[in-house]
């Protein structure tokens, strides 16, 4: 059953409050401010304002079993002394932030914790596709999910008409595609052992706890895990070390430099060319992968369909590029069905989904 915030209890100080109330305006949710005995409050998402040298909301959230279901923590700091928690526990309902200079870092973890509770239930039921970031720095993913969520929704937006503001809500909350976050090499894996055939795309860290041990280089296991699937996920590796771009290309990933003040602008760009959100981009199979075609619109996918070399067409409907596509632009029920059009037909699956297409254009 699909589980949405209607319900949120802010634990804090007025001046955090304020922050939390103006970032969620775009919220339908009710959110009011507690001043005492917050894990006795039910609700649907508890946000607490600050955090202490010896505060551990995973643990507190295990102790009790009454009071909210999920717990997100938004603080300026101090961290525990035990060292900063990872950005999603995978123990327990509980996420950790960081105030940044932007606000609406509270609408976005808002739409991650709806997120993470009903993937499966989307997935299953609404076939919807899923981006997968692995980041266990509190840092860097509140830095980065907001870029990721605005871009998924306003993807879902660009090939739709002109639509009223409930309506383009409603839309982006049917189809913008899924963000998990992990924080460890084994729950990214459980994630691709469940939704790795319509997951668009993964965004990692090069360095993240693996084996139960921090380990530089897990990035790497994880490319390689990648590619053993059947299907083709695009991966990109943020890092600070700059000495592994070439291995990290050379294992075909996108490397993207941490510390590079235009990250989120390339970070975009990756995720146009490589994840499906922008053009769809015709290639030719084999190393090269050279460009063929491009289309902007379904317009122009329908007539590029028509022409492009029989092998270019085999290659994206084996790789499932045309589902994903129509998929991550708010399309979920044409991308359900081109998903059986076997691609080994040639011709004929060719034929099939150009008349697919014809119908959503006219």
């Amino acid at each position: 059953m699909e589980k949405l915030i209607s319900k949120i209890a802010f634990y804090g100080s007025p001046y955090e409050y304020s922050l939390f109330l103006e970032g969620s305006q775009e919220l339908e949710a009710e959110i009011f401010r507690i001043e005492e005995n917050p894990l006795e409050t039910p609700c649907d998402l508890l946000v607490w304002g600050h955090m202490l040298p010896d505060f551990d909301s995973a643990g507190i959230v295990r102790s009790t079993n009454s009071g909210p279901d999920n717990v997100a923590v938004i603080s300026h700091g101090p961290y525990p002394l035990s060292g900063a928690p990872c950005p999603v526990d995978p123990t327990s309902d509980t996420y950790n932030f960081q105030w940044l200079s932007d606000t609406t870092l509270a609408k976005y973890i808002v739409r991650l914790v709806e997120d993470q509770q009903n993937a499966d239930f989307w997935y299953n039921t609404m076939h919807k596709r899923l981006i997968i970031l692995l980041e266990d720095e509190i840092n860097y993913a509140s830095y980065i999910i907001p870029l990721i969520i605005d871009e998924l929704e306003r993807r879902t937006l660009s090939l739709m008409p002109s639509q009223s503001a409930c309506t383009r809500l409603d839309k982006i909350h049917r189809e913008r595609p899924i963000l998990l976050v992990a924080a460890n090499y084994d729950q990214v894996v459980k994630y691709l052992n469940l939704y790795s055939d319509r997951t668009v795309g993964i965004i990692s860290s090069l360095g993240f706890p693996m084996a139960g041990k921090n380990n530089l280089d897990a990035g790497f296991a994880l490319i390689d895990y990648v590619k053993g699937l059947q299907w083709d996920i695009p991966v990109v590796i943020i890092s600070s070390q700059q000495d592994k771009k070439q291995e990290i290309v050379r294992r075909n990933a996108a490397f993207l430099h941490k510390n590079s003040p235009d990250l989120l602008s390339h970070l975009r760009n990756e995720m146009l060319d490589y994840f499906g959100f922008g053009d769809f981009i015709f290639r030719m199979p084999g190393d090269s992968k050279s460009e063929v075609a491009r289309a902007r619109n379904l317009k122009e996918l329908h007539e590029c369909l028509s022409w492009i070399p029989l092998p270019s067409f085999i290659y994206h409907a084996q790789k499932r590029h045309f589902s994903n596509w129509l998929g991550v632009h708010g399309y979920l029920e044409a991308a359900e069905s081109i998903r059986p059009i076997p691609a080994e037909q040639g011709e004929q699956a060719r034929t099939e989904l150009v008349n697919i297409l014809k119908s959503l254009c006219s």
